[in-house]
């Protein structure tokens, strides 16, 4: 490679007039060197290094290929190897060297290319083999304390990726060791210079772990970390070594565990980058580590207070273990041979049960992963591995969290793929074994795969009968997550979990492509299977629907055949079941039984494997479209009612998904173009006959007067029939235009060139006149379908006529639609996505500068008010259409280039007399900001601005930019009079909203600081805030205090720049502590600030807004720990004398001073005082002093303050009757009681008098819903304070007891608002967490029941708070599935002799609420009367949401089953038999008269949810009872299994009657 002539024309000195072949590589350069005079090689030598140094360089900065590098230290090393002294000597130089280390960090920073490790070969040689070792010694310590000041966060310029790097090379090479970090460590950092050893690197390896944080670092920070941790560990074993003094495997634990709590993030990163490293090489360490781990604290006693982090960290280490083999699975008996004799550790069975059921979501993920992870796929799993995934599986498939349930299928599949393995190991074992003559002798040699040997062929027996019983259990347990009454969150991981158990093979090499056609097999052959995969193509989910209709297309063809002995003809059933779909879809014509009923065709499309049965199927669906079209054409009214098209247009769209794959001949062809025309007329023709409706200007939708009379008609049903038609008939032909994009082949089935070109021109049509949202954005999808596909018509269509342009057509239409067409409410409708689809289109004719360049050209066009009447504005048009092009994801990177000047259009706009041209340059304003920030950020991100370090935007790729921006704000400044602030404010916005959020530019940066300083003195308040945010960007890295300071001595008595200063100086507070100052470790600069404000108090005396803004930064100061400095200030006085009107603001900031000022004094009373006497003046002040008094007191937590507290509370209550002040005033009591319960200091509580003072105080004035909910949440503390008492109770407690629980169970009903659903956990959590280990009596009855319901409830949240008082009950921590499982079996070993708690469970099992005292099981409502309702269908379009989608009806009778009793009084028996009977009997009637079968009438959720209670209820009676009357239940039951095996009843319900019975 040569250099190029310029850069050598440019050389002057030594190295003028070079040849450029002599620096083709380093050794020509070498050779030439030694060429010349010995004299003035060393000289030579220099110019040369400093030219191959400026020619890296330069590479640098485009990305070079490494060569120039390479080049540059090869010539280095040459140099260094040279016989001549002087030469040697200079490549040694420490100069050299030093230039060569920080080109080095600079360079691999940026751009870490292979070639720079050359540079630390030289950095190696330099300091190990230097002529001069002093030399070395100076160059590593050069070296080394460059590296530990990035590391320590000491250096100036942010170059830790390459310090990392090279440390950890250096620490490889052995240059440095721990001994020379740690003195370097002592002299860069004073603060830890004479800390002892392990206190010092504890401080450095904290450093590394922060690091760690950054994703780009984390790796070299984890390799340091391991350097460190080996060494150490080594040198703990020499007790002469002081270094490594008490380094023991426990301190590094808590080292890693210290760290991953600060920050959660870095946990994968340990487990990764550490502990995998260590792991892999050290395995002597690695098990000393796994033994402390498996043994420690957090892992053996989980129910210590214990943060999830270390429970987390533990986890993951013994992931980590049994990756590699160091870890074993739980085990009661070991049934596989261990060949080997290396020492593992073992985990415990008993706590893994445990962990797997943690609320904490990430400590289940963490153990479910531990349990199922292993090194080989072929190590079989141990009966406890599998007893604990059947018992914790349920509540991982039940999990509210989508990222556990994804992670669980993650795992599930790994599960799934070695137990298939494990049965394929084991079979050919088996063989083996067996064909060896006797069964014991040796195994046949294996011939691939890391595979277990089992002793003799009983082994491989067991272990084969083992996995395979799993995997049977496994496919039970997904078909019973499939029946109707299970929640969504079960029903789609069930779907996935299932598609696994198809997809993945049985070797180890098998991909998951092909299907295992045993488990099809499996799933096809059981009816009930197939009968719930076909009901969830219904289901109100599109990915349930997806996955059950995945599942059933992965049945392989031969098993739909007929098979005339066992199984039904499936054909047949998927054919009336399309016809049921069908039906259904037209009766209620609901988007999901539609799609349902469309997927339905699909798949019997793709079970219909000849092409003319299928081509005629698609004829059949097209023929049923264009008779309801002809409906639609003579009575839109009635055929929106009646016969909606949406699901029929879709069934053609999955239909032709089928036939597209396929090729054809011409006559078949032929065929299938006419079916094509035949769908584009279809879909013309809806739009023809629908357009009126979609293209109305109301929002809300267009009920032509001519329908108004239909009855059963209203604008929504009309609305939904329109948009549904067109949203199905343009997805339809996308697919079909799409089919252009498949490679050309023959037989392709390609749509006719006319269907095309009229497709294109429908959706043309369609998005200039819509206007409905929903509708354009579907067909704006269509129409850039086909503006792409017009670029390869050629290739599909090679006789079209070249000069034909449909593109160039299109565009022109559009820009003819923005002169023309009239603004509407829509703004303007579909004509930006008309622009957007012919720029996707990437054409070279219109060129994407061609269509920005018109835009922009319309767009700036000046209009005045008095030329238009705001109808007709092209510039909305055209501005609006630019803003799409930047919001698209394939047009924004594109559009980068034209950004600047899109910000001069946007900024020009904002200046227009019209408003809509006004606000459609703010909304591009905003896309523009979005397009250069992006759009990833939270809201709290956003809102918090810059954080002084990170690159938001690159200003220097987007070089005018900066000009803009002071572009914008100059022009602000000169229309910012009194006149037009609003309107100037507009325009300032933008720019400010880009320098709060990405930091200011280097460039014009004094004069855009000064121009942000003047917006501080606005009028306008919003102005001066936002001003005052954005300066924060330019002081977060200067000294703030005396820039504060200066602002305010520039500002004077200047009332709205004083403000502007204050509101600068609060934000600047704010800012430092979202990034992590310690305002206490900072003091000096809050001591400034507190100077500068207690300098010009006599300036804020004469304004209030001044004097609460300063009080308000007081406030700020004390809330983060500053109060004692804070309550020193000066204000006080100030506000005390302060002379005329009042200010609510002030007197705001005033009381919450007063608030953190009783804090610094520990002043209970005064503020009690001052709080009385704020609430005679103000109810609202009052209510924010009482929600700041517990944060503030928080700090100090003072025991003598909690009862003071406690009385001002209680007085709060008592001597106001206004709610908020009383809800709040309730919220804090609640809490600080629980905080004296959980410490057992009873003698701080109030008295059992205070507290029913406080309840019938309380019954009096008004309720409102947050202090209502207050005063439930409120109850439970309440009511654990008065149980706590050992004396005093009240004579009642128990009838208080009762119907405290009663009011819970009614806070607690599914109709009620969440709000008071949570209060009424929030209560329950309270009041179980305080009253552990009591003596239970039937008087708790209602309140556990009350317990049970809020774990079943529909909310997350509601179910979390309810878990942790149920844990607190059964003694265990567990999520809320998991607890449920739980309490009920310990109320029966509580109450099972109880006739109240029989009575109740005989209530639960009916699915009707418990009982209150009074009652008994006669009050059951009658099964027929509850199946009457059930099959009562609501056919509406918008079908009410249930209330409760978690609860599972069967699920909940099959639980209270367990604690059903047959000795229960004959009154609650013999009602739930006579309740039973009767069911049985009207659903053998039912049975009867109505046929089942899929999508029958059993497949509703509600009405098989009924007949399981019946049939579980039964079957419960029949098992336990044994007497005449049993009897007779269970001839029923046999009667109900013979009736609905003809009438084809649900498998699962028949199931459900034999559960037991046959047993």
């Amino acid at each position: 490679m040569e250099v190029p002539r310029d850069i050598l024309d440019g050389a002057e000195g030594p190295l003028a007039g070079v040849e450029p072949s002599v620096f083709e590589n380093a050794n020509t350069i070498t050779k030439w060197l030694l060429s010349q005079p010995e004299d003035t090689q060393p000289q030579l030598a220099e110019a040369i290094f400093q030219k191959l140094l400026q020619d890296a360089s330069q590479s640098r900065q485009y990305h070079g290929n490494g060569h120039a590098c390479v080049r540059l230290c090869s010539f280095v090393q040459l140099c260094a190897k040279s016989n001549d002294k002087a030469l040697k000597q200079w490549a040694f130089t420490e100069a050299l060297s030093t230039k060569l280390f920080h080109f080095y960090l600079e360079w691999y920073e940026h751009d870490p290319h292979r070639a720079l490790r050359l540079v630390l070969d030289v950095l190696v040689a330099s300091t190990t083999s230097n002529p001069s070792p002093e030399t070395g010694k100076a160059i590593k310590a050069h070296v080394l304390e460059s590296l530990v000041s990035i590391i320590a966060r000491k250096s100036a310029q942010q170059l830790t990726k390459s310090g990392l790097q090279c440390l950890d090379h250096l620490l490889n090479k052995r240059v440095v060791d721990l001994t020379d970090i740690a003195l370097e460590y002592r002299a860069v950092e004073p603060s830890v210079a004479d800390l002892p050893s392990l206190l010092l690197w504890r401080a450095f390896a904290f450093h590394l772990f922060s690091w760690m944080e950054l994703t780009y670092v984390c790796p070299l920070a984890g390799k340091c970390l391991v350097h460190m941790f080996q060494g150490l560990d080594t040198a703990s074993q020499d007790t002469a070594n002081p270094d490594s003094a008490g380094f023991t495997l426990e301190v590094w634990r808590e080292w890693l565990q210290c760290a991953s709590a600060q920050n959660p993030e870095i946990l994968e990163g340990i487990k990764n980058y550490v502990l995998a490293p260590v792991f892999k090489t050290n395995r002597d360490a690695s098990l000393r580590l796994l033994e402390m781990f498996n043994r420690t604290q957090p892992l053996s006693d989980i129910d210590h207070d214990m943060t999830d982090q270390g429970l987390l960290l533990q986890l993951a280490t013994l992931e980590i273990g049994k990756k590699y083999g160091l870890v074993e699975e739980p085990s009661s008996v070991d049934g596989v041979s261990q060949q080997s004799t290396t020492k593992t550790i073992t985990l415990q069975g008993d706590l893994l049960d445990k962990l797997l059921a943690h609320p904490s979501v990430s400590v289940r993920s963490s153990a479910f992963s531990l349990l199922v992870s292993s090194q080989s796929t072929t190590k079989p799993f141990s009966e406890v591995a599998f007893n604990l995934l059947k018992k914790h599986l349920a509540s991982f498939h039940a999990d509210y969290d989508a990222k556990i349930r994804n992670d669980v299928l993650g795992h599930t599949k790994n599960l799934v793929k070695r137990a298939k393995n494990i049965i394929t190991v084991a079979q050919r074992s088996f063989a083996a074994h067996q064909s060896a003559g006797d069964g014991v002798g040796p195994p046949a040699k294996k011939k691939f795969g890391p595979e277990i040997a089992f002793k003799d062929a009983s082994e491989a027996r067991g272990v084969l009968t083992q996995h395979e019983s799993f995997l049977a259990w496994y496919m039970g347990f997904l078909k019973n997550e499939l029946l109707p009454t299970a929640s969504y969150q079960r029903h789609i991981t069930a779907v996935k979990a299932a598609v696994l158990l198809l997809r993945v093979g049985k070797h180890a090499g098998a991909t998951d492509e092909a299907t295992d056609e045993d488990m099809a097999q499996l799933i096809s052959s059981d009816f009930t299977w197939v009968r719930l995969l076909l009901d969830l193509l219904l289901d109100p989910f599109d990915d349930v629907r997806d996955g059950a209709a995945t599942l059933l297309t992965l049945l392989p063809p031969n098993t739909v055949e007929p098979d005339t002995t066992n199984s039904p003809d499936l054909l047949k059933v998927l054919r009336d079941f399309c016809v049921r779909a069908g039906k259904l879809s037209d009766r209620t014509g609901r988007a999901d039984h539609g799609d349902g009923a469309a997927r339905s065709q699909g798949l019997l499309c793709s079970w219909l494997r000849k092409p003319d049965s299928q081509v005629a199927l698609l004829s059949e669906i097209l023929s049923r479209v264009e008779s309801k079209i002809s409906k639609a054409e003579d009575d839109l009214g009635h055929a929106a009612i009646e016969s909606p098209v949406h699901a029929d247009f879709a069934a053609i769209s999955y239909v032709w998904q089928v036939l597209a794959k396929q090729t054809y001949s011409d006559s078949e062809l032929d065929v299938i173009h006419h079916l094509q025309r035949r769908i584009f007329f279809c879909a013309r023709q809806i739009w023809l006959t629908i357009k009126h409706v979609l293209c109305d200007d109301s929002p809300e939708g267009h009920l032509p007067e001519e329908l108004e009379d239909i009855e059963g008609l209203d604008t929504k049903d009309l609305l939904s029939y329109s948009f549904r038609a067109v949203h199905e008939s343009s997805n339809l032909l996308r697919l079909l235009v799409g089919t252009l994009r498949l490679r050309k082949a023959a037989g392709v089935p390609y749509p006719p060139l006319d269907v095309f070109r009229e497709t294109g021109y429908l959706t043309f049509e369609q998005l200039a006149t819509l206007r409905h949202r929903g509708a354009f954005s579907t067909v704006s999808h269509t129409f850039a379908n086909c503006c792409q596909l017009t670029q390869q018509l050629k290739d599909a269509y090679p006789d079209i006529d070249v000069s034909e342009n449909l593109l160039r057509e299109w565009y022109q239409g559009a820009i003819d639609c923005i002169m023309t067409q009239a603004s509407t409410t829509r703004r303007s409708a579909g004509i930006p996505s008309l622009i957007a689809a012919v720029l996707m289109a990437n054409a070279a004719s219109p060129s994407f500068d061609e269509v920005y360049g018109t835009l922009e050209e319309i767009g700036k066009k000046s209009v005045r008010m008095s030329e238009t009447d705001g109808s007709n504005l092209p510039q909305v048009h055209a501005l609006n259409s630019l803003r799409d092009i930047f919001r698209s994801s394939l047009l924004s990177k594109k559009a980068e280039g034209y950004l600047a000047r899109t910000l001069h259009l946007a900024t020009n706009s904002l200046r227009s007399e019209v408003w809509a041209i006004r606000n459609c340059g703010l909304l591009l304003l905003r896309s523009l900001i979005d397009c250069l920030l992006g759009t990833g950020e939270s809201k709290a991100s956003i809102e918090s601005g810059w954080d002084g370090h990170s690159v938001r935007i690159s200003y220097n790729k987007y070089p005018t930019l900066p000009g803009v921006i002071l572009g914008l704000l100059r022009s602000a400044d000169e229309t910012l009079d009194q006149a037009a602030q609003s309107g100037a404010a507009e325009a300032v916005f933008p720019a400010l909203d880009i320098i709060r959020r990405a930091g200011p530019p280097d460039e014009h940066r004094s004069e855009l600081r000064k121009h942000i300083e003047g917006y501080l003195g606005s009028r306008l308040w919003h102005v001066r805030e936002i001003a005052a945010r954005t300066l924060c960007s330019f002081l977060l890295q200067e000294d703030w205090t005396k820039e504060i300071g200066r602002l305010l001595t520039e500002s004077g008595t200047n009332t709205n720049r004083l403000h502007g200063t204050l509101l600068t100086a609060r934000f600047v507070v704010e800012r430092k502590v979202d990034l992590g100052v310690d305002l206490k470790s900072d003091s000096a600069s809050v001591e400034a600030l507190l100077e500068e404000l207690s300098q010009r108090q006599l300036v804020f005396k004469h304004c209030a807004e001044l004097q609460a803004a300063c009080l308000e930064i007081l406030n700020l100061l004390a809330s983060h720990g500053c109060h004692e400095q804070a309550a020193k200030a000066v204000m006080s006085r100030v506000v005390a004398e302060r002379s005329g009107p009042s200010s609510a603001l002030l007197d705001l900031h005033t009381s919450l001073k007063v608030v953190y000022d009783a804090v610094s004094c520990g002043d209970v009373d005064g503020l009690r005082a001052q709080f009385l006497k704020t609430l005679k003046c103000d109810v609202n002040t009052a209510a924010r002093m009482l929600e700041l008094i517990p944060k503030a007191w928080k700090q100090v937590d003072s025991a003598s303050a909690r009862p003071g507290l406690c009385r001002l509370y209680l007085d709060a209550c008592t001597m106001s009757s206004a709610p908020e002040v009383r809800t709040q005033a309730l919220i804090n009591l609640g809490s600080l009681m629980d905080n004296i319960l959980s410490r057992g200091q009873a003698t701080e509580l109030p008295s059992v008098q205070q507290l029913d003072g406080l309840w019938g105080q309380l019954q009096e004035g008004d309720i409102n819903p947050t202090l209502s909910c207050a005063i439930v949440e409120t109850s439970g503390t309440i009511m654990a304070v008065l149980v706590s008492r050992d004396s005093g109770m009240p004579q009642n407690m128990d009838q208080r007891l009762s119907g405290w629980g009663d009011m819970l169970s009614e806070c607690l009903d599914v109709d009620n608002s969440f709000d008071t659903r949570y209060a009424a956990a929030v209560a329950l959590r309270s009041f179980f967490m305080a009253a552990k280990s009591r003596i239970w009596g039937t008087q708790y009855l209602p309140v556990l029941s009350a317990l049970y319901s809020s774990l079943i409830d529909d909310d997350d949240e509601v179910r979390a708070a309810a878990a942790n008082a149920a844990s607190s009950v059964i003694g265990t921590p567990a999520v809320a599935p998991a607890a449920a499982n739980g309490l009920v079996p310990w109320l029966q070993e509580q109450f099972g002799e109880s006739e109240a708690f029989r009575s109740r469970v005989v209530y639960r099992m009916v699915g009707q609420s418990s009982p209150s005292q009074e009652q008994d099981g006669r009050e059951l409502i009658p099964a027929e009367d509850q199946l009457r309702r059930a099959l009562d269908f609501d056919d509406s379009l918008f079908a009410a949401e249930e209330q409760n989608l978690f609860i599972d009806e069967v699920r909940e009778t099959t639980r209270w089953r367990g604690a059903f009793d047959a000795r229960s009084s004959e009154a609650s028996l013999g009602c739930l038999r006579t309740w039973v009977e009767a069911g049985l009997k009207c659903l053998i009637g039912l049975a009867k008269k109505k046929e089942d079968g899929p999508l029958g009438w059993t497949s509703d959720q509600h009405v098989f949810a009924v007949c399981a209670r019946i049939l579980l209820c039964a079957v419960a009676i029949t098992k336990t009872g044994g007497g005449e009357e049993d009897t007779g239940v269970g001839g029923l039951l046999q009667e109900f299994r013979e009736v609905g095996g003809k009438a084809r009843i649900h498998g699962s319900l028949l199931e459900m009657s034999r559960l037991e019975t046959e047993a």
